[in-house]
């Protein structure tokens, strides 16, 4: 069985496309938990599989991140972040403020031995079904090579535990495929890369 912490009060349509994802992944996915953090009294949800946590604050969108998960404790991205780190949930989903998202990975949940920063991820299409995993899709402006090469281990972590792919290839976006191409950035994240 798998739990997911789900920020209910986060992203735009707030909360009701969120409950409509949560009604539909529960109907979808019979090994699927889900724990609602929000506003208790706008959740229509009767579903034995879900359970709603209440909460008294909301982080939106205008909030400065970082500011907004060290004030705002009883917040439902916050309180959605710490079922992660106490052990009672093994992910947690949010469309809310991006960068208070990150913030709550980085000071709540916490980040693996080693990797210096979070990233985004999105999972492409392909035609064997599989997916494409890409990342950092939009969590870091400014990356050093080394972060570049951290995100690749996590998205090889990530197609492995969650896509299920036993050995995925790792690649590096860029502008050919030939090792001197490219910038200085990718140059040296590509070194990193090829040695490890």
């Amino acid at each position: 069985m798998v739990k997911l912490a789900v920020d209910m009060m986060g992203g735009d349509d707030a909360p009701n496309i969120v409950l409509e994802g949560v009604e539909k992944a529960v109907n979808d996915f019979e090994d699927l938990e889900i724990i609602l953090f929000g506003d208790e009294k706008q959740c229509h949800i009767q579903h034995p599989r879900v359970e709603v946590r209440h909460t008294t604050e909301e982080i939106t969108m205008e909030d400065e991140p970082v500011r907004a998960i060290k004030r705002k404790k009883d917040s439902s991205m916050v309180r959605m972040a710490e079922a992660v780190k106490n052990g009672e949930a093994d992910a947690c989903v949010s469309a809310g403020n991006t960068g208070a998202l990150m913030s709550a990975g980085l000071f709540i949940v916490g980040r693996l031995p080693g990797v210096a920063r979070p990233a985004l991820v999105v999972t492409l299409p392909t035609v064997k079904g599989k997916g494409v995993v890409l990342l950092d899709v939009g969590a870091n402006a400014d990356a050093k090579a080394e972060h570049l090469y951290q995100n690749a281990v996590l998205g090889h972590i990530y197609a492995q535990k969650l896509r299920g792919i036993e050995t995925p290839k790792v690649a590096l976006l860029n502008i050919g495929t030939e090792a001197k191409k490219g910038n200085s950035l990718t140059k040296e994240a590509f070194n990193l890369m090829s040695k490890n």
